[in-house]
């Protein structure tokens, strides 16, 4: 069993993968932080507690993180997620209560306590971890590694971004916090466009199709999050599901490491996770691998693990 702290910005991928987390016996939640991303802070962290309360989930602290960027204003992707992040569910106000320490507080609290048997999923920006890391650089070496949902590396034909030609979304709202995780020597895995938006791995009409016909109330809800992108779309990347399937079973995904780096500067390119590809042991300068890039899913098992557990429960 793995325990994790699941650092997240409820969104609609971000409510499945939730769901997923506590539904996978491999997995002890030992905490849930949120952070602002696909909508406001105050959205997310009530969206949280929403979906922790819906699943019946008590005793794992969500604890409130950044309200924004480490340096810059927060730029939230309503526009897919909807106006409440959660597309087209409504689920009624919470009553489960928020922790009383911050993201930063119980992230390093739950890595002190754990003794490196913590891993870190991060589905939405880096803002919390890179925040906890300028608090204790240690954290790199206490946790187990980090798993994000981030970043498009170019090394499949998918790995181009989805909010500008080269960043994805997570990357490009904090680039700044994403360098400082990436450059901190923690172990990294990341699953990134290069796989989440491969057709392989979206969620299908037919898969839709079985959520209608259930009729329970976790399809129920499960509908309604991905109906909105599915008749907007024909289909639906599940990014942040992927990202804690592969910590569910490592084996759905193959990865390859790669040195990695986020542009913070450029008028262009800003969020842009630049991955060293080149096979040349002797250029100058090159640096050594950082990041475990997943550049394959095993597409039946992945879609299976979705269905079983998420739709059926």
């Amino acid at each position: 069993m793995r325990h994790v702290i699941i650092d997240t910005d409820p969104g609609v991928d971000d409510a499945l993968a939730l769901m997923l987390a506590f539904s996978s016996p491999e997995l002890s939640v030992e905490g849930v932080t949120t952070v602002v991303g696909n909508v406001s802070h105050g959205r997310a962290h009530s969206n949280a507690l929403k979906l922790l309360e819906f699943l019946g989930v008590r005793g794992v602290p969500v604890a409130p993180g950044a309200t924004k960027p480490l340096l810059r204003r927060p730029l939230d992707a309503s526009e897919f997620h909807g106006e409440m992040g959660l597309g087209e569910a409504v689920l009624p106000e919470p009553r489960l209560k928020s922790d009383e320490r911050s993201a930063v507080e119980l992230i390093l609290e739950k890595a002190e306590e754990l003794e490196e048997r913590l891993t870190l999923i991060a589905v939405g920006p880096l803002t919390n971890i890179a925040s906890a890391l300028l608090v204790e650089p240690g954290l790199a070496e206490a946790a187990a590694g980090l798993v994000i949902m981030g970043g498009a590396f170019n090394v499949t034909a998918y790995g181009h971004g989805n909010v500008t030609p080269v960043a994805e979304f997570n990357i490009w709202h904090d680039p700044e916090a994403a360098r400082i995780v990436l450059g901190s020597g923690m172990p990294v895995t990341a699953v990134g466009l290069d796989v989440t938006t491969h057709p392989d791995n979206r969620l299908s009409k037919e898969h839709f199709e079985e959520m209608e016909t259930r009729g329970t109330r976790r399809s129920r809800l499960v509908r309604d999050l991905c109906r909105r992108s599915i008749r907007r779309f024909g289909s639906l990347s599940i990014h942040d599901l992927l990202a804690v399937a592969a910590v569910v079973d490592p084996s759905l995904v193959d990865t390859r490491l790669f040195h990695v780096d986020v542009e913070t500067v450029g008028e262009l390119t800003r969020g842009q996770t630049v991955a060293d590809r080149r096979e040349l042991r002797r250029i100058r300068g090159r640096r050594e691998p950082n990041v475990d890039v997943c550049v394959s899913v095993d597409s039946g098992r992945f879609l299976r693990l979705f269905m079983d557990r998420v739709v059926r429960g």
